[in-house]
């Protein structure tokens, strides 16, 4: 902050500028490494803290079970004491007493577990004196006889019963040890220590290691993806990721790979497309341009046959400059569709009427059987688009004499309308393609046959916005088939 009250941008952009070098620095790999650093870490403070905590109970609880077992022989000796006395406590002094617990703890002095050896420097030393927990002794009724009054002592004693034939004579009690009292047991205790610190760091630096060899074995393949997305991103299609995972990472390879087809084909597909697209345009445009030269020029007189070519070259314009814009507004979900209950064979029967003139021209028969009325629901005038559509496709590609076929059927569930034409056919690997923008099944671009290959695009369109398939296939009559199913209301 500056004096005025105001802040230092440059500082805060520093300081934002510094915290993203930060967070860029910390990568994948580093992120993994550093999780698995940080948790092997808490497991081994965990682990070796409950090791420790245990460690130190168990040795106490051993030192104390020594204690108790030393009061219990030392209760036996006392026992023999009051019996030579009389069964009187009277002859004990505190000489006597003190001797006994002596020679108590000389036999049954605590001793390290097994293995463990003095330090060196410690080894030749004189034994220091241990600091003993106080022994004293109670008569029957709880009254201190020889010893150090410990009865109002804060926290758990040690107490064993001395018995006499099995009656209770007397009591000895002793405090239990609650920490390492002697140089040895502290020196047991700090090699343990040690030991189980040698145990964490090569425990930690070996969890480095590992964790270093795991992440570069996981993060492999999302390496490789980071690298074929990058090319994508770039317009490179033709990389494909070798995928022999089974995993998410393998899935998503395969997506990647799946994407990278789809991206191609789409690229492809763009590219013929435009080309298709001014090829049709520029037909008509052409034709237009030169005759209207040749009226400029005087070439040909302005008569109503020039004016009758150049409405149909205009037409044909029209009609292509409008699929044009009924597919791309198909594509994009701009269509709009008004749905009601209707009568499919009413529709298809309407088509097929005002078709009949046409078709009596070309010399071919058009016939429509249907095995009951069907109701569907739809749009009315998207429904008569999509007939007007195939029928003109099979008109314009059925040879004369021929014949186009419909039928109307059903199963269980959905509405069937076969579309069957004669020769000529289609072959069955091409079929697919037909639903394609600006496919023709001619490969010469000097067509005799009018319309741009934009029908049967525009009817896919239309049957999957009513919930139907379309499919295509070489025709038992000669020609093509076009199968519609429709899902129809009982």
């Amino acid at each position: 902050m500056l004096e005025n009250g105001g802040y230092d941008l440059n500082c805060v952009t520093l300081r934002n500028d510094t915290s993203y070098t930060i967070r860029m620095m910390l990568t994948i790999s580093k992120k993994l490494t550093l999780a698995f650093v940080v948790l092997t870490i808490i497991i081994l403070i965990a682990t070796l803290g409950l090791a420790r905590w245990s460690f130190e109970r168990g040795f106490l609880d051993y030192i104390n079970t020594i204690e108790k077992i030393r009061l219990e022989t030392l209760a036996e000796s006392l026992a023999k004491e009051y019996a030579n006395a009389d069964k009187t406590w009277s002859t004990l002094n505190e000489e006597m007493f003190g001797r006994l617990i002596h020679h108590t703890r000389s036999k049954l002095n605590p001793l390290p577990p097994p293995g463990h050896r003095p330090p060196a420097s410690k080894r030749n030393k004189a034994h220091p004196r241990r600091t003993k927990p106080p022994t004293a002794l109670y008569n029957a009724k709880g009254t201190l006889i020889r010893g150090r009054d410990i009865s109002n002592t804060k926290g758990d004693m040690i107490s064993v019963p001395i018995l006499l034939d099995s009656v209770r004579i007397g009591e000895l009690r002793s405090h239990p040890q609650r920490h390492f009292a002697t140089p040895a047991e502290a020196a047991f205790s700090q090699q343990q220590l040690v030991t189980s610190s040698l145990i964490a760091i090569l425990s930690l630096i070996l969890a480095i290691v590992i964790a270093w060899l795991l992440t570069r074995i996981l993060l492999s393949p999302i390496r490789h993806m980071n690298k074929g997305v990058s090319l994508l991103s770039n317009g490179d299609y033709s990389i494909r990721l070798k995928n022999n995972g089974s995993d998410e990472l393998g899935q998503l390879m395969r997506d990647l790979n799946h994407l990278a087809d789809i991206l191609e084909k789409n690229r492809t597909s763009q590219r013929r497309w435009l080309a298709d697209i001014s090829h049709e345009l520029r037909t008509p445009v052409t034709v237009l341009t030169g005759e209207i030269e040749a009226l400029k020029d005087g070439i040909r007189p302005l008569d109503m046959k020039q004016v009758v070519s150049l409405d149909q070259e205009i037409s044909r314009l029209r009609y292509l400059v409008e699929d044009l814009y009924q597919l791309s507004l198909a594509d994009i979900g701009g269509l709009r569709y008004t749905f009601e209950i209707l009568d499919i064979t009413i529709i298809i029967e309407s088509v097929v009427n005002s078709f009949l003139n046409r078709v009596q021209e070309r010399n071919l028969k058009l016939s429509c059987t249907a095995a009951s009325r069907v109701k569907i629901n739809g749009d009315k005038q998207r429904l008569i688009q999509l007939f007007t559509n195939l029928l003109e496709n099979s008109l314009a590609y059925t040879h004369a004499p021929g014949e186009i076929k419909i039928e109307i059927l059903t199963d269980n569930q959905r509405a069937i309308i076969k579309i069957q034409d004669t020769p000529p056919g289609v072959e069955a690997s091409k079929c697919k393609k037909l639903f394609e923008a600006l496919y023709r099944q001619e490969s010469s671009r000097n067509r005799h046959i009018e319309g741009a290959g934009l029908g049967m695009a525009i009817c896919k369109s239309i049957v999957e916005a009513h919930a139907g398939e379309i499919e295509a296939s070489p025709s038992a009559l000669g020609g093509l088939c076009v199968t519609i199913y429709f899902p129809f209301i009982k």
